[in-house]
This record gives C-alpha cells, sequence and structure tokens, in this order.
C-alpha cells in the first residue's frame, strides 16, 4: 500500500511539473505585482518646463514617466503622488506611467502642453546648397516647422537656443526667406538670404606645437618694467604650464614678458592651411589675466588682439576662467590677412590689457598650437573616476611612465591574452554623448586620446550605439602603426587623434547611414586581445576622451 501511494505521488508530481513547463513563468501564479495607478492629475494643462502632479497608488514605485512620448523629468514621489516636470518636447497626449516591477499605467485623460515662444536672435547669412542651415535664439527648440520660401527643410538637431535644418537633396531657389512657425503659433521671416554653392570642405593639416611647456620655453624681456613673477610651472593641464602672475595689472603700459618662437630660424609655413587659428589652454584661476600674438610675417612684426570673433568668447583684451579652459581664434578674423603663407615667428606678449591696475594680475596657458580651423571640444572621458565600464580597472596603476597625462589621474587595464585573442573582455568605460553640433563639425570630427602601452602591449576598440546602430571601430589608426593593436609606446604616453570617420567602422548592428551623430548616443572603449599573441601580459592605460574638428596631436607623421 504504503509503494502505490509513492508511485501514485510520483506521477502527480510530474505530471504537475511537466505542466509549468508549458506556460510562461507566473502566468498561471497568484503573484500580484503592484501597478502604479494613475487615479488624476492636475493641472490638465501646464507650460512646458513646469511641473504637474499625478494622484494615484503606489507612486513611490514609479521609474520613468512619458506624456506621449517625450520623457519627464520625475522631481518629486511619494505613495500617492507623483510630481514631474513637463519635457519640452511634449505634445496633446494621455501619461503613461511604468514602475520597477515594470507594470504600466495609462491615465484616462489626455494633457495638454502649453508652448513658449520663439525668439530668433539670428539667421544666417547665407545657404549653402546640401549644407545645414543654423538658426540661433530662444525656445529654439519650439519652431514646429521651417520653410525657404515654399521648400520645406528637415530637422537635423535642436536646443533651447540653437535649431539646426538640412538642405541635403533640395532644390532651393536662388535667393529668399527662412519661415519658421512656432508651437504657439508665431510665423518668423527672415530677411532676404542668398544661396550660394557649397564651399568647399577640407582635411585639416596637421597641427603645429608652439609651446607645451614639457621643456622650458624661449622668452625675450617685455617693456615698461613692471613687476611680475613666472615661469614654467608644474600645475599644467597637460603636465607643465607657463603662468604670470603681477600684484596688479599694468594696463597698456608696459609688457611682463614675451615667448618666442621662430621653429629654429624655420619660420612655420602655413600655405596649405585653409583656417589658420591660434588654439590654447588658458586658467586665470578666477582672477583676470592678458595675453596676444604677434607674429612676423616678411620681416615686417604685428600684433593684434583677443577680443569678439562673434562673440563665441567673452575675452575683450582681458581673459578670466575659474579653471581651464580652451580657447581657438581665427588669425585672419584678428586682423592678419596674409597668414596663409610663410610665418617668420610668432610671439606671445603678457600684459595688462584690460586688467586694471587695482586688480591682482594672474594667467596660466598651455597647448599652445596653430590648428587649421577652431578645436570645438567635446569632452567624453577625462578619466579622473570610473565610467560605466564592467572591467576590473584601477587609475594610475602603470609605473614607469614617460611623458603627460591629463589631471590626476588616468585609467590602467592589466591582462593577459588567452588562447582566443579576439574574446570579448568586456568596456574599460561606456557613456552617452549628447549628439555633435552640425555646424562646429560640418568639416571633420577626431576622437583624441592618450594612450601609453607602459613595457608591453595594448589594444582597445571603439564601439557607438545609437537604437539599433551599433558601430565598431577595431583595426585603429594605420598611420600610427596601430593595427588590431596599438604601436608599443615603450612606457611614453602618446596621443591618438584619429578622424572619426564612421561609413568606415564595422557594421554590428542597423547601418551606418542610419546613425546620427548630431543626435546623442553610447560611446565605449572595450577591451580584447587582438592582434596580441596569446599568453602575453597586456597593458593599457589612456587618457583624455575628446571630440575636436582639428587633430591634437601635432607630432603625427
Amino acid at each position: 500500500m504504503k509503494n502505490y501511494i509513492k508511485l501514485l505521488y510520483g506521477i502527480v508530481l510530474v505530471s504537475l511539473l511537466a505542466g509549468c513547463t508549458e506556460d510562461e513563468f507566473s502566468k498561471n501564479y497568484d503573484i500580484n505585482l503592484p501597478v502604479s495607478e494613475i487615479v488624476d492629475f492636475n493641472p490638465k494643462t501646464e507650460r512646458v518646463g513646469n511641473e504637474i502632479t499625478l494622484y494615484g497608488e503606489n507612486m513611490q514605485f514609479v521609474t520613468s514617466v512619458f506624456i506621449g512620448n517625450a520623457s519627464a523629468t520625475i522631481v518629486n514621489q511619494d505613495k500617492e503622488i507623483l510630481v514631474i516636470r513637463v519635457p519640452r518636447m511634449a505634445e496633446v497626449a494621455n501619461i503613461t506611467v511604468a514602475n520597477k516591477y515594470k507594470r504600466e499605467n495609462i491615465s484616462k485623460e489626455v494633457f495638454t502642453p502649453q508652448y513658449l515662444d520663439v525668439v530668433i536672435n539670428q539667421w544666417p547669412v547665407e545657404i549653402e546648397r546640401g549644407k545645414t542651415v543654423t538658426i540661433t535664439g530662444e525656445n529654439m527648440d519650439m519652431i514646429q516647422s521651417l520653410k525657404f520660401e515654399s521648400v520645406t527643410l528637415s530637422k537635423a538637431a535642436a536646443s533651447e537656443t540653437s535649431a539646426t535644418y538640412a538642405t541635403a537633396g533640395l532644390t532651393l531657389p536662388e535667393s529668399g526667406s527662412l519661415i519658421a512657425v512656432t508651437k504657439t503659433g508665431q510665423t518668423l521671416t527672415s530677411p532676404v538670404i542668398s544661396v550660394v554653392e557649397p564651399k568647399t570642405t577640407y582635411t585639416p593639416q596637421q597641427t603645429i606645437l608652439l609651446w607645451d611647456f614639457e621643456t622650458a620655453p624661449a622668452t625675450a624681456d617685455g617693456w615698461g618694467g613692471t613687476p611680475y613673477t613666472g615661469g614654467v610651472v608644474d600645475n599644467g593641464f597637460f603636465g607643465k604650464a607657463f603662468q604670470i602672475k603681477s600684484d596688479a595689472g599694468n594696463g597698456w603700459d608696459g609688457c611682463y614678458i614675451k615667448l618666442t618662437n621662430n621653429n629654429s630660424g624655420n619660420g612655420f609655413n602655413l600655405t596649405t592651411f585653409t583656417s589658420p587659428h591660434i588654439t590654447f589652454l588658458v586658467n586665470t584661476n578666477g582672477k583676470s589675466g592678458y595675453m596676444n600674438p604677434a607674429i612676423t610675417i616678411g620681416g615686417s612684426e604685428s600684433d593684434k588682439h583677443f577680443t569678439g570673433q562673434g562673440g563665441e568668447y567673452t575675452d575683450n583684451y582681458k581673459i578670466t576662467t575659474n579653471g581651464w579652459e580652451w580657447r581657438s581664434y581665427d588669425l585672419e578674423a584678428m586682423g592678419w590677412s596674409n597668414i596663409k603663407g610663410q610665418v617668420d615667428k610668432i610671439d606671445l606678449w603678457f600684459r595688462g590689457g584690460n586688467v586694471g591696475s587695482s586688480e591682482p594680475f594672474e594667467i596660466m596657458i598651455d597647448q599652445v598650437m596653430i590648428t587649421d580651423g577652431p578645436l570645438n571640444p567635446t569632452l567624453i572621458w577625462d578619466a579622473e573616476a570610473p565610467a560605466g565600464g564592467d572591467l576590473p580597472v584601477t587609475f594610475n596603476g602603470g609605473t614607469g611612465l614617460t611623458g603627460y597625462h591629463q589631471g590626476e589621474k588616468y585609467v590602467t587595464y592589466n591582462y593577459t591574452v588567452g588562447s582566443d585573442a579576439w574574446a570579448w573582455l568586456g568596456n574599460i568605460m561606456s557613456l552617452d554623448v549628447e549628439g555633435l553640433d552640425p555646424g562646429k563639425y560640418g568639416n571633420a570630427i577626431y576622437l583624441n586620446f592618450l594612450v601609453n602601452t607602459g613595457d608591453t602591449e595594448g589594444y582597445a576598440g571603439f564601439q557607438i550605439l545609437q537604437g539599433d546602430n551599433k558601430l565598431a571601430n577595431q583595426k585603429l589608426d594605420s598611420s600610427y602603426g596601430d593595427n588590431y593593436k596599438f604601436a608599443p609606446t615603450n612606457s611614453k604616453w602618446e596621443w591618438r587623434s584619429m578622424l572619426f570617420d564612421i561609413t568606415a567602422w564595422d557594421v554590428w548592428g542597423g547601418s551606418a547611414a542610419s546613425f546620427n551623430l548630431s543626435q546623442p548616443f553610447n560611446f565605449s572603449v572595450y577591451a580584447r586581445g587582438g592582434n596580441i599573441a596569446s599568453g602575453v601580459n597586456a597593458k593599457l592605460n589612456m587618457d583624455y576622451f575628446i571630440f575636436t574638428s582639428v587633430p591634437l596631436d601635432a607630432t603625427k607623421e
């Protein structure tokens, strides 16, 4: 009898288990996961950027809120209320909440956003056929549509302060007006704008480094005899910097000191440069300082000043910063109409400028360069702290390294290459990047970073992800000798400035043609053995990943 009962129990148990394998987990189980339910919300209409309150149950579990397809920011929440900020891109739609149990709930009523009026401060002075058009002002993301006469332009990117539209593939008249219709019903019309043939884009020439201050620069005496202290200091942005300090500015009465560079008597050949700029890092530590370039061409020296340049910088014969900042100034726009030729000598004069005699004078500079166009820096990661990677990296783990890196830290990853050198190891870092402004990066995009393989070899690849589009650069840049691994740097820090041409990248999902760099995307650095032999104890030190429109590397052949 006992054996019969055991047999019957076993048959029933097997039947139950077999039945469970046919159904999705939890389908027939009595598990009630909390639903965050919207009972009501107020107000039913509100201006974008302002707050509305949702009333309901289990609101403390909500992790995301959408008005239609627009994601709203959660400001405050508890069991019965949820305060959100109306997204600027909201449309008339129902409100959806989702909680940490992946349960969704949709409001019964629709929310109606109120939009903001647009103020356009600057229309383009001309339109290049096939290129983008950028207009700037206030609440530019509130533009509903933009036409050039009767031709509708497609939006490429928009923010509160600027909107960029594409003209590629469109047939535009020789001249006409841009007509913007806003979400509040405004119709804003530009003056008559001429349409011109596209100006030739160009590959920037190699950057010329004037001073990085790792070796003492050549100097010349100033004039006026104003007391100052200064020289090369160790706390530069990259290694060393040059600093001048004085108890008070000397206005225009004198020059503390001059930096001078004639390239060992060879001068600088800028004949192939399309748009020569002087580019540098500057830090006044919350005080004010000034310097200005003096350039000798054909034996004639003249000096110009840092001011204007379309309002991009607030420098006006005086520079004030609260930390390190990049600057790029168009030398031709500064007044050197003959700059695209042979230059005999380039100097920097440190002088008071508009720094008054009643205020202290202080300025530090680093990485003074001539670039073929503005830098337009977009920092990705400075390696001062972890950034979304899933590998056991350390900071400043390398030893015996020479040359400069950036900041107090750099990332170090050590690994032994296994039998499968191409085994995926994981990400060293992974970060979301805001879209790159097509107005600034329409000519070229460079991915720059510092790399050091220590006393061995190292490899990393790059991946970008946007929706279903996934692209990767595995080979790196062969012009540096890199080939699915970095050429050994022999414990010295080296720059890499790689032209960011995603059409040449490997497609791991979607397509390169569908990738839009003007929209947000994810950027990651991943580790593999690559072309490093199995069993090698590989090492990789990396620092300061940044997008620019000209190369930062001034040493590349």
